[in-house]
Parts: C-alpha cells; sequence; structure tokens
C-alpha cells in the first residue's frame, strides 16, 4: 500500500506509517509472547500440582515409607529429568540428627562407583553436603554443581561419576526431618525456585507417611507390650499357684518329719538317740526355713519382700550348717572345715533363713565344684556392721568376666550348665544379700583358691532368740481341753496325736469341713483347728459356716495349714479364723496357743 502512495507523498509520511507497522508487529509478537509465557507457566504450574497429587494419593494409600519413597523418587525424576534418585534415612534417637543411606535408588548406580560405595557406608549429619544442609534447615536446596560443593564429603566420588547438579527435600514430621531425598543429573544446572517449593509441600505429605508408620509402630508395640503383661499376669498368677501347691505339697510330709521327731525328742531316749533325733530336727528346721527363703524369692523380684526379724546365734547356726553337709562331703572325699574369726558367741538378730539359705547355697556349689581330696572352708568374721561370711573351695573358680552376670537369674558358665542346675541359686542369695543390706561376690583369695563371699548387717538382740528358756514343758495346757482338729490326711492326724497326746487334752478329728461342722453341732469344743485343703468342703468355706451358724460357741478357730501366702492369711481372717498356726507345726506356738484357752465346753456343761 505505501508503494501506490502518490509520487508526491511525502517521505515523511511513509516513515511515519512504516514505524507504525512495526510497533503493531513488535505489540502483536509481545502479546503472543505473554501468552506462549502464561500457557507456559499454567502447564508447569498443572504439572507441578498433577506430580503433588500423585505423590500425595500414593502415600494416602501406602503403609510402608519406603514405598511412599521410592514412589516419590520415580515421579519427581520424571518431572525433573533428572536421572538420579536416593533416599536417605534419619536415625532414630541420634543426637545430634544423623543419617545413613536406606539403599533405595531411582536409577541404581554399579556398586563398585566410589560414589555409590561412599553413599552406602556414609553416615552424615547436619551441614555435611547437600543432604546435611536439608537436615539442618528442613528446606527444600539446590546445588549447580555438587563437585564445588562445600564440606561435601562425596565431592570426589560425584565427579568420578560425572555427577553435577543435585536438590534434596526432607521428609518432614512437624518441622522434624525424618528422611531426606535427593536427586542428581551429569550437567549443572541453575536452581528451579519453583520445584524447590512444590517440594516444600511434598515434604509434609511423606512425612505423614512416616507418622502413621510410627503411630501403627507404636500401636502394635502396646499392643504387644499388653499381651506381655497379660502373659507375665498369667505366668505370676501360675507361679503363684506353683508355690503354693509346692509349699503345700513339701510341708505336708515335712510337717510328719518333724512333728514325730519332736514327740520322739520328748521320749526317754539314750544318749545316741538324742543325738540322732536333733539331727532330725536341725535338718527338719533348715529345710523349713529355705522353703521359707525360696518362696520369698518372687517377692524379691517383685520388691515386696520384708526381712523376718529373729534373735540366734550366728557361730551355732555355722557349726549346725558344717555338721549337716559334712556327710555329703566326705562321701565326695572333701574335708569341711569351719574357721571362725573374732567373731563372738552369742544371740544377734537378723533374718537367720536368708543368712543360712545363702550360706547353704555357696556350700552346696562348692561341694558340687571341689575335687576329691580338697578341702572346702567355711570362713566367718566381723565387720563393722556385721559379719564377712566366705566359702573356699579346690574348683576351678569363675572367669573374671564372668563374675558380675552369674549372680543373674538363669546366667551360669561353662561348668555350671555343665554340673546341672538351673542356674537360680546364686540369683537367690544376691536377692537375699540385698535384703541383709551387705554385698556379694567372688574372687581369689591370696592363694589362688576358688572364694565366694557375702555380708550381712547385725543388730543386738532383743531377748527373743531361739534359744529362750521357754521349753514345751515349761508350759501348761488345761487338761482335758476339748479341741476340734479338721485334717484330711492321716499322717498329720497321727503328729497332732502324737505330739498332744501327754498333755491330756481331748482330741476329736474330723476328716473334712463337712464333718467338723457335724461335730460342731454334736457337742462343744473348747479349740477348733482347722486345715485349709480337705474335700468335700475345705476349711475356709467351713469356717464361714460356723461363724455363719454360731457353731464354735466362743472357742477360738485356728488355721493349721501349709499355704501361708499373705493372701491365702487374708482370705482366713476374712473368713472368721482368729489366728494362723503353720504346718510343719512349731510346737511351742502352738503350745502358747493352747495354753491361752479357757476351758469353754466344761463351764457350758
Amino acid at each position: 500500500m505505501i508503494d501506490n502512495l502518490p509520487s508526491d507523498a511525502s517521505s515523511e509520511e511513509v516513515r511515519r506509517l512504516r514505524r507504525r507497522l512495526d510497533r503493531e508487529r513488535a505489540a502483536r509478537l509481545e502479546a503472543e509472547a505473554i501468552a506462549e509465557a502464561g500457557t507456559l507457566r499454567l502447564f508447569e504450574h498443572q504439572r507441578r500440582l498433577e506430580l503433588t497429587q500423585a505423590i500425595a494419593t500414593a502415600a494416602n494409600s501406602m503403609e510402608d515409607p519406603l514405598e511412599a519413597f521410592r514412589f516419590a523418587l520415580e515421579r519427581i525424576c520424571a518431572y525433573s529429568g533428572f536421572t538420579m534418585g536416593h533416599v536417605w534415612t534419619v536415625e532414630e534417637a541420634s543426637s545430634p540428627a544423623s543419617m545413613t543411606s536406606s539403599g533405595i535408588w531411582f536409577t541404581a548406580l554399579p556398586p563398585d562407583t566410589a560414589f555409590a560405595q561412599q553413599t552406602a557406608t556414609l553416615r552424615t549429619g547436619h551441614g555435611e553436603g547437600l543432604p546435611g544442609r536439608v537436615l539442618a534447615t528442613g528446606r527444600a536446596l539446590w546445588t549447580e554443581d555438587m563437585t564445588q560443593e562445600p564440606d561435601c564429603p562425596r565431592a570426589e566420588g560425584a565427579r568420578l561419576a560425572g555427577i553435577r547438579a543435585g536438590f534434596a527435600f526432607p521428609a518432614l514430621i512437624g518441622e522434624e526431618p525424618v528422611a531426606v531425598l535427593e536427586f542428581f543429573q551429569n550437567r549443572i544446572s541453575a536452581p528451579d525456585e519453583a520445584l524447590l517449593e512444590t517440594l516444600d509441600r511434598i515434604a509434609a505429605v511423606l512425612g505423614r507417611v512416616v507418622e502413621r508408620h510410627l503411630a501403627s509402630l507404636r500401636l502394635k508395640r502396646n499392643n504387644e507390650l499388653a499381651a506381655q503383661r497379660d502373659a507375665a499376669e498369667q505366668a505370676s498368677q501360675a507361679k503363684s499357684a506353683f508355690l503354693a501347691t509346692t509349699s503345700h505339697e513339701v510341708r505336708t510330709p515335712l510337717n510328719a518329719v518333724l512333728g514325730l521327731a519332736q514327740a520322739l525328742r520328748r521320749e526317754p531316749l539314750t544318749t545316741r538317740q538324742h543325738e540322732l533325733t536333733d539331727g532330725i530336727l536341725e535338718s527338719g528346721e533348715m529345710l523349713l526355713r529355705l522353703l521359707n527363703s525360696v518362696l520369698e524369692m518372687s517377692k524379691i523380684e517383685a520388691g515386696e519382700a520384708t526381712l523376718m526379724l529373729a534373735d540366734f546365734d550366728l557361730t551355732n547356726m555355722l557349726r549346725s550348717i558344717v555338721s549337716i553337709w559334712t556327710p555329703r562331703a566326705s562321701e565326695l572325699c572333701v574335708d569341711l572345715e569351719l574357721e571362725i574369726i573374732g567373731l563372738a558367741p552369742g544371740l544377734v538378730r537378723s533374718d537367720r533363713g536368708r543368712i543360712e539359705q545363702t550360706l547353704v547355697n555357696l556350700v552346696s556349689n562348692a561341694v558340687k565344684f571341689t575335687p576329691p581330696r580338697s578341702a572346702i572352708i567355711i570362713r566367718a568374721m566381723p565387720t563393722d556392721d556385721g559379719a564377712r561370711l566366705e566359702v573356699l573351695d579346690g574348683g576351678p573358680g569363675v572367669p573374671e568376666a564372668d563374675r558380675e552376670r552369674i549372680f543373674r537369674p538363669f546366667e551360669q558358665t561353662q561348668d555350671g550348665r555343665s554340673a546341672g542346675g538351673a542356674g537360680l541359686g546364686l540369683s537367690i542369695c544376691a536377692g537375699n544379700v540385698r535384703l541383709l543390706g551387705g554385698e556379694i561376690g567372688c574372687d581369689k583369695d591370696e592363694l589362688g583358691r576358688s572364694r565366694f563371699w557375702f555380708t550381712c548387717a547385725l543388730s543386738p538382740s532383743q531377748g527373743d532368740a531361739d534359744g529362750s528358756s521357754e521349753t514345751v514343758e515349761t508350759i501348761k495346757i488345761r487338761p482335758g481341753l476339748r479341741i476340734l482338729a479338721a485334717e484330711d490326711n492321716l499322717a498329720n492326724r497321727r503328729v497332732l496325736q502324737v505330739l498332744l497326746g501327754p498333755s491330756e487334752v481331748d482330741i476329736t478329728f474330723a476328716e473334712d469341713g463337712a464333718e467338723a461342722i457335724e461335730a460342731l453341732r454334736a457337742g462343744r469344743f473348747d479349740f477348733i483347728l482347722m486345715d485349709a485343703n480337705m474335700p468335700v468342703m475345705d476349711g475356709v468355706e467351713a469356717v464361714r459356716q460356723i461363724r455363719a451358724e454360731d457353731l464354735a460357741g466362743g472357742a477360738p478357730i485356728h488355721m493349721l495349714t501349709a499355704n501361708v501366702f499373705d493372701d491365702d492369711v487374708t482370705r482366713y481372717l476374712a473368713a472368721g479364723a482368729d489366728g494362723i498356726l503353720t504346718k510343719p507345726i512349731q510346737l511351742i506356738e502352738l503350745f502358747r496357743v493352747l495354753a491361752s484357752v479357757p476351758l469353754l465346753a466344761r463351764a457350758a456343761a
């Protein structure tokens, strides 16, 4: 059109029109460029939204965080064009926080490359290379050239592998990184700020997978702990039932042994017969104390055990132990010797049963491990607040590395396993000594002999010793006292008959609780002895019915039983019992109770 202008047209007009045309063309091109850039921004924004949505959807359906991380690696590499991705996991309870490789790669490097080997073995922390800076800041970061990164432990490996640009971002729970995902390519590249912003949003998405996983693990652990607690409670109940049964089954025959031996002791015997009878009683009473101490082990484990303090002569106790164990040692051609160094005879106050049990366990081990034609020495000496007791033997001893653990339950050395046993003896000793306020250990003496030792606190006597001047003969029971004894065991009935016969009391026996109730309906009694475990009707139910029908007529009721755990005693008293006497029968204790009973039946008559 410009060419068809009249010849006389001004050249200035031509230039004006051309400038106008150029402006229009430039404006059109700019508008097209703006529209294209806007479309591109919308497209990239849509891609980032799709990336975020895809990872969020997958993460919400996944239980395993590592699966979610692997999916995120693939999608982010596909979006960004970066060819390699890897995941670091933050170590739990590490302080300061540190990370190790999860082993998850998007593009696996050859395992022999320096970069792959460094990554697999590296433990990185705050500020160390790109992942360390992400760990420190909790934000997505970019590096244009990893080989130029300051404080980068993998810079040389990256150079050899041809790795240059990279970026990384965390998986966050709140503001705490729990993993770091890193990505690389083989050329230098400027930061993509929009991508980094998107990754900061994805950080929380992946963190929620980890959070759900940890919550699931906590729930599982809580369920497991609850199951373990239930199992422990069931085991505790089973143990208590076992201990109660064991107590009853052992105490019943032991009651007969000790009862008959006590009755025999009151007969006219020769000096030798008295010695033999005293030996039976000493051994039986020691067995009873050991049984009581073993039954206390469960209380020691639960921290509920208490000392049973009484006055006794420690030197006499030591001589008794040596006397009882000498025949067994002699059978094995082993000498058993007692050395009392500076320990004055006389009464002291402590828990005799625990001291005795501890020393017996140590002597038993010494006899087990000492070779023939050797000696075992029991040595006692005073300390500032009590005594130190030692058992020296000719056995192999305990290696120094094992000396602490052998006092834990079920722990044994190789020699201990070969000799048999459950590995409980020394743990019982350790529990006893803790209660006694002492220490226990093992070492070698100056001659190289194996030595087990323990200390215990001793208090001054309070005058209630087992050597009291009170005896059965000095306790007076009223002749003609009418006693009803409910006892199903024939041997135990025989023991009561033999023990109480010389006292001129009148005993009526019932073989179960129902018979005892019928006897009370038929006649009056001054005193009632009631066994706990009997057929037809047990003692607790019988006492409950006697109290309900007021059949006792004022006569006291004492349980005579082998079951004397705390909960048993509570049941007996709640049923209406006035007191508890234990089996094996403590004759002085029984006579003291009977001496306090008035003749109710005679008064009523």
